[in-house]
């Protein structure tokens, strides 16, 4: 049972005073009648905390407000034995994360706010919502129409509910690409380059960031802001082109750089920009960070001095790899920022394996290189269909290794704070399977969405695992039927993580691959019996996929709000009707109405090579058909 914590305003330090009653929302947090008092003194340095336990009492030193916080969940986790002293040191000046808020999800205010509670206890400091356009600019109504905006008034009251937590709430925006959904907009044709990038040079692009610059400066207190420009591929390569002739990538870039920072600099902040285009413009274009890329001596002398730099690496498992782009960074003349990834894209629930065999080795060589600030992006690529609260447990490992902590606090800590056991929590992230085999992360691990996505008669996912992995889907079906048995008894588990919703894609799962496994060996056969019994699983199928809408809707409604739900509700009755299609294909052929089902024939006479290339990757559009979407 958790101890009860009683604390006295009178007593705590007037800084902790807000943040101990918004947590007492959710934690065993009193005024009276605890089993334990606590009581806080200032006295640690910075990035730290010690806690004594001493009669039916203990007490924190610490040196900041987060420190304090992450002492309290400490404390929560595992009272100290009486005499006892516990030390905790977050090595880091900067512990964060980044949050995905442009691939549909918007996270609403109240539930940023439950994880800025849980978060703090972690011991984070800092929060960034990541925003393409999904916050409001002032003469700019096209910015998050119809996507969930945040407005000024609920940034700022995010804001100051971060302040009060210890929390730094910094800006993270984009001024170069990664816009494709506000420059779809006829409004934005004058500043677009290509289909994603804003146009360089053009004066009423400056004019457009400018305001985005300004509206950040004015309703966040922090004076740092993050203002994107990665994953710039084809810079310069639309209407620039058209307009000034080719010039290369880094002549661009810094270009558009010293404006942009320039911006900043008038507004008072100090901006950061992720780094991976200096070493693609000089290396191999196909590599997030090509450690043999030449980046010029005067592209160098370029970059603005109170510019920083954030490396990005989701993907790398060798800790010296880390050391030697951490290098890299460091010649070009500063220390980079630190972004690992909790792992949250393209897939369906919090992504254990990779998270763990990323976070470790990445965040040992920031603390061997001395590193001062790290944080922890969780994307949404292709439609955020993760159960983003699933990946509160990665947050709590990614923190354990900045902290250093033992595996049984990390779970007692966990519990205590989000109150499920860590191990249930985590039972969904078995829905990836193969959970560990070595494979391009970027697609092909990603099997539980692309098993979700496939086209229930084309198959392609089905067919190109069939010829690379001879076996996999017989492997498939023990492991999802074993995944639901053990989820059978979360089905009604909604909160605080939605175990309910893993049972449901679990149960679809695995009844999909039968589907599927017992209509190719009946039509091969051309079996009567077989494929009456196929033709009857439709209607179960139907409902499984409605359940799963539902479940769906349910976990999203209660994090996000609305918008952005209608692309997995189409995406799941696009699903339900290519079952009923399947049905009717069935009924047909058993009723000598046609002689074939023309979607099962199709590729059959391809050789395995070539069959292994249908399977691009896990998204959507390259899974339920290959026409127009």
């Amino acid at each position: 049972m958790a101890v009860v914590l009683q604390w006295a305003p009178d007593e705590a330090p007037e800084e902790l005073r807000d943040a101990l009653r918004l947590l007492s929302e959710q934690v065993p947090l009193v005024q009276e009648g605890g089993d334990a008092r606590l009581r806080f003194a200032r006295g640690a340095e910075p990035g730290g905390c010690e806690i004594r336990r001493s009669g039916d009492g203990v007490l924190v030193t610490y040196g900041e407000v987060s420190d304090a916080l992450r002492g309290l969940g400490t404390v929560l986790a595992a009272m100290p034995e009486e005499g006892a002293v516990v030390s905790e040191q977050r090595h880091f000046a900067t512990l964060g994360i980044m949050l995905d808020c442009s691939r549909n999800a918007v996270m609403k205010v109240e539930h940023v706010k439950r994880w800025l509670r849980c978060l703090a206890l972690f011991g984070y400091n800092m929060v960034m919502l990541y925003t393409e356009d999904t916050y409001a600019l002032p003469g700019e109504p096209f910015f998050g129409l119809f996507r969930g905006a945040y407005g000024s008034d609920e940034l700022t009251e995010l804001d100051s509910y971060a302040s009060q937590l210890g929390i730094e709430l910094v800006a993270c925006i984009q001024t170069l690409g990664h816009l494709e959904q506000i420059l779809k907009w006829p409004a934005y044709r004058r500043v677009r380059d290509t289909e994603r990038e804003l146009l360089v040079g053009e004066p009423e692009t400056y004019k457009l960031i400018e305001k985005m610059v300004a509206q950040c400066a004015g309703v966040l207190a922090s004076r740092r802001i993050h203002v994107g420009m990665d994953e710039t591929w084809t810079l310069g390569r639309g209407r620039f082109l058209d307009l000034h002739g080719h010039k290369s990538g880094y002549e661009i870039l810094t270009e558009h750089l010293v404006k942009v920072v320039d911006i900043c600099r008038r507004h008072g902040l100090r901006p950061m920009i992720w780094s991976d285009m200096f070493f693609k413009f000089g290396g191999d274009m196909h590599t997030d960070y090509d450690v043999g890329s030449r980046i010029p001596d005067q592209v160098r002398a370029a970059i603005p001095p109170e510019l920083d730099l954030v490396y990005w690496d989701y993907n790398r498992e060798i800790e010296e790899d880390y050391l030697q782009l951490i290098e890299r960074h460091r010649q070009l003349g500063r220390d980079p920022i630190m972004a690992s990834g909790v792992w949250t894209w393209l897939r369906l629930w919090y992504g254990r394996t990779e998270t763990e065999a990323t976070v470790a080795p990445c965040v040992s060589a920031c603390k061997k290189t001395g590193l001062r600030e790290v944080f922890f992006t969780m994307w949404g690529d292709d439609a955020s269909y993760c159960e983003f609260d699933s990946a509160l447990a990665g947050l709590a490992f990614a923190a354990a290794e900045c902290y250093g902590e033992e595996q049984r606090f990390l779970e007692a800590r966990y519990e205590a704070v989000c109150g499920i056991g860590y191990e249930e929590s985590l039972l969904g992230s078995r829905l990836e399977f193969p959970p560990s085999e070595a494979r391009n992360r970027w697609g092909a691990d990603c099997m539980a969405a692309a098993t979700l996505w496939d086209d229930p008669l084309l198959g392609m996912h089905w067919r190109s695992l069939n010829a690379r992995h001879p076996g996999h889907w017989q492997q498939a079906l023990a492991h999802y039927r074993d995944l639901s048995a053990a989820l059978a008894r979360y089905r009604d588990v909604e909160e605080p993580i939605d175990l309910a919703h893993a049972a449901a894609l679990a149960e679809l799962l695995s009844a999909k691959i039968e589907f599927r496994m017992k209509l190719e060996q009946a039509y091969g056969e051309r079996n009567r019996a077989q494929l009456e019994a196929v033709l009857d699983s439709v209607p179960r199928l139907v409902v499984l996929t409605e359940k799963l809408e539902e479940s769906f809707r349910r976990q999203w409604l209660r994090r996000n709000k609305p918008f952005g739900l209608e692309t997995l509700q189409i995406r799941l009755g696009g699903l339900r009707q290519r079952f009923l299609e399947a049905g009717r294909a069935l009924r047909e052929l058993l009723a000598e109405e046609r002689s074939s089902i023309p979607e099962l024939d199709e590729g059959l006479s391809l050789p395995d090579e070539s069959m292994r290339h249908l399977y691009l990757s896990s998204r959507y559009r390259g899974l339920a058909s290959p026409g127009i979407l």
